[in-house]
């Protein structure tokens, strides 16, 4: 969430993290950037990490090199003396020394601002920095932003300097804290920095913040529910929609609020894995215009099943972690892509992009190659479910993810939680989230990682009556050596909607081989998912492996794992497929749907 702030002494020899707290802008409000022209500001930035955070505590935004006679001071920052660092990318992987920082990390560049209009606005946009960042723009504290992982914008325009250079900096903290989403402790690696692009847009006085399309949820396939919202509007303003292939041109009008909304009849090809077809949809006013491509489908559920586009489905699933070896998570276009193609190599129609939300390109390239999604923010493991800030973050978290790829056909799963203890506090939290989903987005389904109770062995949690589809986490055959649990509470479970394992898995390192009872081998990992396949067979309606590719996790300190988790069915770099990677393969393509 970002906000623009005034007054930043306050902020000053006090505990930079206590400042990420609840802040007043509406997340709803952030630009979407879908379809329109930028100035990207990726490239060499000058950067430091900055361990006591000295940057806002001797006011070293301020640039201040000469006192009121003119005369030199001696600075102890001099931006221009940094050393430089790839933006977008991950500080941990720009040097070793850097590998486990956690604090602040400073980024600062100069561009020169020329308007191209009298009344134009500047609006900066960020993929993602993770996990808390301030900008500062020509010495002025204009906005900041919680959440590691989703985007946020902030206007420039009052602070610009036109036809001149203007300063900008981005401070960038990944402390872990116990208020935070997520919290402490994770079962992944914890990088820090700007790992997403960051670029400059500029949009008239009156420009299309957001448009929102997607079938209308009535189950007749030919009716299209609009949304488009206006910045700077109020009544009567045109907007005009176009989607040339259907032949559909209307002109709407925005209330009150600048919004303008409609149901228009068309009648589109359905997307799905098989036919992935998007079409061209264009919004625009009198000055402003932007353009995406979009797919139509509906995915519901009827009891147990699950459907797409009114038919049955089976989630032929695997799990996956955003992450590239001497990258981290900065993931390039064609990383992304191989990613979903070893996915279809593997047989899945749909892909689980844990925990937390993953680049927006993701969504793009799933859109276009056939491939479901299931997103989610990184409400994981204990959270302190009571506390405003931490329930203020992960509502803010859940909104600026569905506001960025509701309009992605590929998205069917908004998923609001993963293995968290079932108290009070906890339901509340989760069902505040739920309920962002369905106002926001009444046309995907919403699900959660829920808990089994082991004492009578069934899937006992007070959340699954707020979802649409109930996941559990498993690992029998792993850390539970039998397998004789997973099918007495596949046998227990008794629910009225879609019941998936959403995880289950064994560690394995990669090329080492054994008896299929031994422990890391290749060969166990095969028998595990095996047994785990013929046990589930008929009780499940989605099946998630854990996971796609190896990952780093510095809770994993087993001679075998060495700070990674090695369940992945490929390794860590993306080469070597292990032989349970052919047991799913095999199971994936028996299943027909």
């Amino acid at each position: 969430m970002s906000t623009m702030l005034q007054d930043y002494d306050h902020l000053l020899n006090i505990d930079p993290l206590s400042q990420y707290d609840i802040l007043t802008t509406n997340p709803e409000s952030h630009l979407n950037a879908l379809g329109r022209c930028k100035e990207s500001l990726n490239g060499r930035w000058h950067f430091t990490v900055d361990v006591y955070d000295t940057f806002l505590r001797k006011k070293f935004f301020e640039e201040r090199v000469t006192d009121a006679q003119g005369r030199a001071l001696p600075v102890d920052c001099d931006f221009d003396q940094w050393e430089t660092v790839e933006v977008p990318s991950n500080w941990n992987c720009q040097k070793k020394e850097y590998w486990y920082f956690e604090g602040s990390g400073i980024y600062t560049r100069t561009f020169h601002y020329v308007p191209k209009a009298p009344d134009e606005r500047v609006i900066l946009h960020l993929g993602a920095a993770n996990y808390g960042c301030r900008v500062w723009l020509n010495t002025r504290l204009i906005g900041r932003h919680t959440g590691g992982f989703t985007p946020f914008s902030v206007e420039l325009t009052q602070h610009l300097k036109p036809n001149a250079g203007n300063r900008l900096i981005l401070e960038v903290n990944n402390t872990r804290s116990v208020d935070q989403v997520p919290s402490l402790n994770y079962d992944w690696f914890n990088y820090g920095g700007v790992f997403r692009s960051v670029d400059l847009y500029r949009v008239p006085a009156c420009y299309i913040r957001d448009s929102y399309i997607a079938l209308a949820p009535n189950n007749r396939y030919d009716t299209l529910a609009v949304e488009i919202t206006v910045d700077g509007a109020g009544s009567g303003i045109p907007v005009w929609l176009e989607i040339p292939e259907l032949s559909l041109s209307v002109m709407l009008h925005t209330d009150a609020f600048g919004v303008a909304k409609s149901e228009l009849t068309a009648k589109p090809q359905l997307w799905s894995p098989q036919n992935p077809k998007l079409y061209r949809v264009m919004v625009s006013t009198e000055g402003d215009r932007i353009e995406e491509l979009v797919g139509f489908r509906q995915i519901t559920t009827l009891g147990k099943k699950i459907l797409l586009n009114g038919q049955e489905i089976f989630l032929k699933g695997v799990c996956c972690h955003e992450e590239i070896p001497e990258r981290g998570r900065a993931l390039t276009p064609a990383d992304q892509r191989q990613v979903i193609l070893q996915a279809k190599e593997l047989g899945c129609n749909i892909m689980r992009l844990s925990h937390y939300p993953h680049d927006r390109n993701m969504a793009l390239l799933a859109d276009e190659m056939g491939m479901l999604l299931w997103e989610e923010i990184p409400v994981y493991w204990a959270l302190c479910f009571e506390n405003p800030t931490t329930q203020a973050s992960a509502q803010n978290q859940m909104t600026e993810l569905v506001m960025r790829d509701r309009n992605r056909a590929s998205v069917v799963l908004w998923g609001v939680g993963n293995e968290n203890p079932d108290t009070e506090a906890r339901l509340d939290f989760m069902r505040a989230l739920v309920d962002i989903c369905k106002r926001l987005d009444p046309t995907r389904l919403t699900t959660a990682a829920c808990l089994v109770d082991i004492d009578v062995m069934t899937v006992r949690d007070r959340l699954c009556q707020y979802i649409d589809v109930v996941a559990i986490n498993e690992y029998y055959g792993w850390y539970y050596r039998d397998y004789t649990g997973l099918a007495t509470i596949l046998e227990n479970t008794k629910l009225d909607r879609p019941l998936v394992i959403s995880e289950t898995g064994a560690d394995a390192l990669s090329g080492h081989h054994g008896m299929d009872e031994e422990l890391f081998t290749e060969e166990h990992q095969a028998k595990m998912y095996q047994k785990q396949l013929e046990l589930s067979e008929g009780s499940i309606q989605g099946f998630f492996p854990w996971i796609l590719y190896d990952f780093r996790s510095p809770i994993r300190l087993n001679s075998y794992q060495q700070g990674f988790n090695r369940k992945g069915l490929i390794s860590y770099d993306k080469t070597h497929r292990k032989l349970a990677h052919r047991v799913i393969q095999d199971y994936s393509c028996s299943v027909k749907n």
